[in-house]
């Protein structure tokens, strides 16, 4: 069994290009990650007051075998009855040509409320659903490999000892404090760590994670005699630790009416990971967002860099009550 399990885990860090075992553990990541804001923390939940729907898809590393595909949709909204926002979310991730894929179902509750005239504090939970399944018609084992011609040889170990779905609940929680002009988050995912492994047991890492950022005007314009908000720069960083996994980005937004650009660093500490770029422009409560994440590590010449597409479609509110303010931070 032991001897199974490590051949299997061989085959993962095969699957997933060479990263530790620790990393097959990790959650997927999104570049765009304001995008995807019940992701990053459930505080966020219902934080643009209006029902909101939104729409991400990350291709990671394209170019090489075994890449990771990553779609997510949800949609949320504030509900003045419950003091807060409601908010549901599916994601699906699809890794190594479809050898391991995991899809996960979040009903979140965040609970908003007005501490003064400028602060806001937001307190968020999320109950989830995982399930993950395993193609084991597409597992190799260390035993089939020739030096000289690959993989030819038949294997002598047995798959139906290797589970090929696993289930799981658990639990994470948010908190989100904010003003016009500040903000800053705090996530904890999977406070269970629940056993997600295909062979005896192994535990999910919880995810911690911080954000914060600042609003800073750059200057004001006018349009049709209305005085509104010109453009404005967003430095922000968000820093998040799973398992021995830690990754920093650290950047800033541009962003004038419709239109809005960022540039990022992202590092693991221990080497550089990429530079991302990101472009996005909004009308008519929808906002559209490309970016495209340069990979400065040792995968550089061959990943492909990674993809990201987002779309937000910002519903109009029926209710015209007085409504909690909504945080000002970046869009992507």
């Amino acid at each position: 069994m032991n001897m199974i399990r490590i051949r299997l885990f061989a085959l993962l860090a095969a699957v997933t290009l060479g990263i530790t075992t620790d990393a097959l553990a990790q959650d997927p990541a999104f570049t765009q990650f304001y995008a995807n804001p019940m992701y990053l923390n459930p505080a966020m939940a219902g934080s643009a007051n209006c029902p909101r729907i939104s729409l991400n898809h990350r291709n990671q590393w394209p170019n090489l075998r075994g890449s990771f595909i990553t779609n997510s949709i949800s949609i949320d909204r504030n509900v003045e009855a419950l003091n807060g926002g409601l908010g549901l979310q599916i994601v699906n991730d699809v890794q190594g040509e479809g050898v391991i894929k995991g899809t996960q179902v979040n009903a979140i509750y965040s609970y908003q409320l007005q501490v003064s005239r400028k602060i806001t504090v937001l307190t968020g939970i999320q109950a989830s659903y995982h399930q993950k399944t395993l193609d084991k018609s597409k597992l190799f084992f260390g035993d089939q490999i020739d030096p000289n011609y690959g993989f030819i040889y038949e294997t002598q170990e047995n798959p139906d000892l290797i589970a090929d779905n696993v289930g799981y609940s658990d639990i994470s929680l948010g908190m989100m404090a904010f003003t016009k002009k500040y903000f800053f988050g705090l996530a904890l995912h999977h406070i269970t760590q629940p056993d997600d492994s295909y062979i005896a047991k192994s535990f999910l890492p919880s995810r911690f994670t911080i954000h914060t950022g600042a609003n800073i005007a750059v200057g004001r314009s006018k349009r049709l005699g209305i005085a509104m908000n010109g453009p404005f720069i967003t430095p922000n960083l968000m820093y998040l630790k799973q398992a021995g996994a830690e990754q920093l980005n650290l950047g800033l937004s541009l962003t004038n009416e419709s239109l809005s650009g960022g540039l990022y660093y992202r590092s693991n500490f221990s080497n550089p990971d990429a530079i991302l770029a990101v472009i996005g422009v909004e009308k008519n409560g929808i906002r559209l967002g490309y970016s495209y994440d340069y990979t400065v590590s040792k995968l550089s010449g061959a990943s492909g860099g990674s993809h990201e597409i987002s779309v937000t479609i910002q519903l109009a509110c029926r209710n015209k009550r007085k409504k909690l303010k909504a945080i000002k931070c970046p869009k992507f």
